[in-house]
């Protein structure tokens, strides 16, 4: 079932992959965080919006029970911060000033300067709370996909 939901959900894997480098690459580019620079590429918002339409659309579309629905939302939010882990840590080991590694995205206060240790172990907690989140939020979208149309026959 598993391989079945990853097939289902390829097209938001691909958008995440796309929205992270982006987002790395603003990062390297020397675009400021603020005041527009973090919202243009959120991969946490990306994988949310995609937890919702994806859950709506897992029953009529994918033809999966409420347990597809709980893997859709798993596999998204687990893939979209194994991103984030895997781009924090490119971005400390390559000495790259990203918005992974800015304070602000790290959860710390202003101009807080964040060890790798530090940095790894606030990511490896998304590990956790994203496939939770994504699930939360595919839980949602599958209880509103009685708004989905049908596929047609």
């Amino acid at each position: 079932m598993i391989g079945q939901v990853v097939k289902f959900i390829r097209l938001p894997l691909v958008l995440l992959v796309v929205f992270a480098v982006a987002r790395f690459s603003l990062g390297v580019a020397g675009v400021p965080y603020t005041p527009r620079g973090n919202a243009m590429f959120s991969v946490v918002g990306l994988t949310m919006i995609s937890c919702v339409y994806f859950g709506a659309l897992s029953g009529k579309v994918g033809g999966f029970g409420w347990g597809g629905s709980v893997l859709v939302g798993i596999c998204l939010g687990f893939f979209a911060e194994a991103l984030i882990f895997g781009a924090t840590l490119v971005s400390y080991m390559a000495g790259l000033n990203t918005y992974f590694v800015h304070w602000d995205a790290l959860n710390v206060p202003e101009g807080t300067v964040v060890s790798l240790g530090r940095a790894m172990a606030t990511r490896a907690g998304g590990l956790v709370a994203g496939p939770i989140l994504g699930t939360v939020f595919a839980l949602l979208g599958r209880v509103l996909g009685a708004l989905a149309p049908a596929p047609a026959k």
